[in-house]
């Protein structure tokens, strides 16, 4: 058993607490797949990434994360090639276990009889195991407690392969007993069985003691599917964003939301969503909840649905493509005064789609004329302080996909003319509302403040928006089709653009606004998208290693950072480095470089050659160095300098060409969401004996020697006291 872990809830909303606890800085590199077609280049490549402000990571802590030990399973062999090394290829597609636990009933303790109050369970196939978190959620009248958790299990050989399901409790002094286990699922049968359909794979599932020969009190409701992943998938997204007003929406959102099944994605973000809700509903986040669910119709699971204030985020998944998903997150971060009032910020909802990575960040931004240094700020702000997926890793520098929606409240910039006050004089207003009419938008949009602050890096950097064609979204009047009101110049604040790795490219479908819907001064907004999703060969360690442990190895032959931001308070900063991630078998970090805006490490004393686990070269060509960048302290925490990541696809390329071929880089680092320096060097991708194993091979005849050397002193000292010396 490799490793125990706790997963994410399903199908649930949550609200944000006001306040988050703080990390420690740190920096790293960080091996993570961002999937997409390599591309072999000559010329340095310009990569745009992210930062992550200055919280350290614990490495046991990112190498016991889901990211970390993910795993897809896929038999191996060796292949010889023109290659001095053989190059390892995949001969399979990934056999995956979803299973979620729905329910468990008539759990008792066996001496009492009474009923366990917060059990936990624990899952494994093969050597990848899970352990849920306890359920607290209360017991009904029927014995039924309610559980919902998901797992995701990526199975090396399916034809031997068993699912393992145990219900634990707390015993004294934290010990664990066992309730009872599941009788062992043989993966090769869940896979001829093949339900599609949610109601026949649910099934309740007795437990007995672990040698299957006694029966206990209980059983567990468990919906379980096996399936072999698509090497790649196009699925359809639908992102909308709608500031309600706190006014109760209307009962058709038709003319905004879908009416059909197309898409497999559905992210739905508000703003200003509080409102009285019917009596049937305890609070408003569930009865607009419930507007969406009616709307969208019986095929679509709510994936995760949060709140904070009056913001709303909740994304949605079509239920045959539930199976597609794994390690779901969420945070907010509150913009508004003290940065504690969450009238303003931004909720995130992040996960895997098959081993794709998305992202959803639904933001309400500062608000009236003169105040877009104000806006800028709030994106910086959440861009640094949302927390999801791997700890410490901005949500730029992880993803493959970031969509973000909103009222972000860009207005249009006439060089103050409009005026400073919150009502703008009556010229201005009716010129605006002249061209709109006139349908002058293209003539209108050069004044847009968003598009202004886009092109000189200011916010935003590096984000895509599809084209304008419909007409500004605020401020309408209440119950108008297309009427203005004279409070306020009419502006696009209702905006939703995307972001995405290099070679994983988003097509935009659509992108326009409902008009129809009139209970808001703004319209909402709606855009839709195609994207390929991957399964990639897996991680696993199944076939690959040779006699010598051979393993892939990353060396950097040069490196060095420009334009760094200064830290400290002489205008200098103490930079280093840090590498890390799910396939560096531990986290690696450079030499500080003292008193210096542009370090230069030299690769003979500075740099660390990285060692990586096993897993097919087909992988590293789609997989990502994550980069982190910290300025050293003695006193306090490290400094965040900014994030980047680097394409390992151009290492691969060049090894194809020769073993000893070096590859070029130059990429942008990001802080905050906004370029600060950039990181450039030479590296060499080569496949040898692993230095951990050295390491271990050297202890291990250390130890042999030493108790020979034991030995036979103890064989001398009973020769000589038995007289036979």
């Amino acid at each position: 058993m490799v490793d125990i872990r706790r997963s994410e809830s399903l199908f649930q909303e949550q609200e944000e607490p006001s306040t988050k606890t703080s990390k420690n800085p740190i920096v790293r590199f960080q091996s993570f797949s961002f999937l997409g077609k390599s591309k072999q280049k000559k010329a340095p490549v310009e990569i745009g990434n992210a930062h992550a402000p200055g919280d350290p990571i614990d490495p046991e802590q990112s190498r016991h994360s889901p990211l970390a030990e993910s795993g897809d399973g896929i038999s191996y062999s060796l292949e010889s090639t023109s290659l001095i090394e053989p190059e390892v290829r995949d001969t399979s597609r990934s056999c995956r276990v979803t299973v979620v636990i729905l329910q468990a009933k008539d759990l008792k303790k066996h001496m009492l009889g009474t009923y366990v109050k917060d059990p936990y369970f624990k899952i494994r196939i093969e050597d990848i195991s899970f352990k849920t978190s306890q359920v607290k959620s209360s017991i009904d009248k029927d014995g039924v407690l309610q559980v919902n958790q998901r797992f995701m299990f990526n199975v090396k050989d399916s034809k031997t392969a068993e699912l393992h399901v145990e219900v634990f409790e707390r015993g004294m002094l934290g010990s664990e007993v066992s309730l009872g286990a599941c009788l062992e699922l043989h993966i090769a049968k869940l896979l001829e069985q093949n339900l599609d359909e949610k109601d026949e794979r649910a099934k309740w599932y007795e437990l007995f003691l672990k040698d299957g020969k006694k029966k206990m009190p209980g059983k567990v409701m468990m919906d379980i599917v096996a399936y072999i992943a698509e090497p790649e998938q196009t699925i359809n997204v639908f992102v909308g964003t709608w500031n309600v007003g706190n006014t109760r929406p209307p009962a058709d959102l038709s003319s905004w939301l879908p009416t059909n099944s197309f898409y497999e994605i559905v992210a739905i973000g508000a703003q200003e969503c509080e409102y009285q809700p019917e009596a049937s509903f305890s609070e408003c986040g569930k009865d607009w909840l419930h507007s969406l669910r009616s709307q969208l119709g019986p095929r679509y699971k709510i994936l995760k649905a949060t709140s904070r204030g009056q913001m709303r985020l909740a994304v949605f998944v079509r239920d045959n493509e539930e199976k597609a998903i794994c390690e779901v997150y969420k945070d907010s971060e509150a913009t508004g005064v003290g940065h504690v009032m969450a009238n303003k910020g931004g909720l995130c909802i992040a996960f895997k789609f098959w081993d794709t990575r998305l992202c959803f960040v639904n933001s309400h931004f500062a608000a009236h004329v003169g105040q877009c240094s104000a806006r800028n700020g709030n994106y910086r702000e959440i861009v640094g302080q949302l927390r999801v997926g791997i700890p410490g890793m901005d949500i730029l520098s992880q993803f493959h996909h970031v969509f973000w929606l909103g009222d972000l409240n860009y207005r249009l910039d006439f060089g103050g003319i409009e005026g400073k006050s919150t009502t703008p004089p009556k010229e201005p207003w009716l010129n605006v509302v002249k061209m709109i009419k006139a349908g002058n938008l293209k003539e209108l949009l050069q004044y847009d403040e968003l598009a202004k602050e886009i092109k000189a890096s200011r916010v935003l950097y590096k984000f895509e928006e599809g084209e304008i064609t419909f007409a500004p979204t605020f401020k309408m009047q209440k119950g108008s089709l297309n009427t203005y009101s004279e409070k306020r110049l009419p502006a696009w604040c209702d905006r939703i653009l995307w972001r995405s790795v290099e070679d994983c490219n988003v097509k935009l479908l659509s992108y326009n606004s409902s008009p129809a819907i009139m209970t808001s001064d703004h319209k909402p907004v709606a855009a839709t998208f195609s994207l390929v999703t991957y399964s990639l060969p897996s991680f696993t360690t199944l076939g690959l290693a040779t006699e010598n442990d051979q393993r892939w190895h990353i060396r950097f032959t040069s490196l060095q950072a420009k334009q760094l931001r200064a830290s400290d308070i002489g205008g200098s900063s103490d930079p280093y480095v840090l590498f890390m991630g799910p396939n560096v078998i531990r986290e690696f970090r450079t030499k500080v470089k003292h008193k210096t805006l542009t370090p230069v490490w030299d690769p003979q004393k500075d740099l660390p050659t990285l060692v990586l686990k096993p897993f097919p070269l087909q992988r590293l060509e789609k997989e990502y160095l994550m980069v982190r960048v910290l300025d050293f302290d003695y006193t306090s925490a490290d400094d965040s300098l900014g994030f980047t990541v680097i394409p390992i696809s151009l290492a691969v390329a060049a090894f194809r060409k020769g073993p000893q071929e070096t590859a070029y880089f130059s990429v942008e680092l990001l802080r905050h969401g906004l370029p600060t320096g950039t990181l450039e060097g030479e590296m060499i991708l080569t496949r040898e004996k692993s230095f951990a194993k050295r390491r271990v091979d050297f202890a291990n005849k250390l130890v042999k020697k030493t108790i020979a050397a034991r030995n036979s002193f103890k064989n001398v000292i009973l020769l000589k006291e038995y007289g036979c010396g």
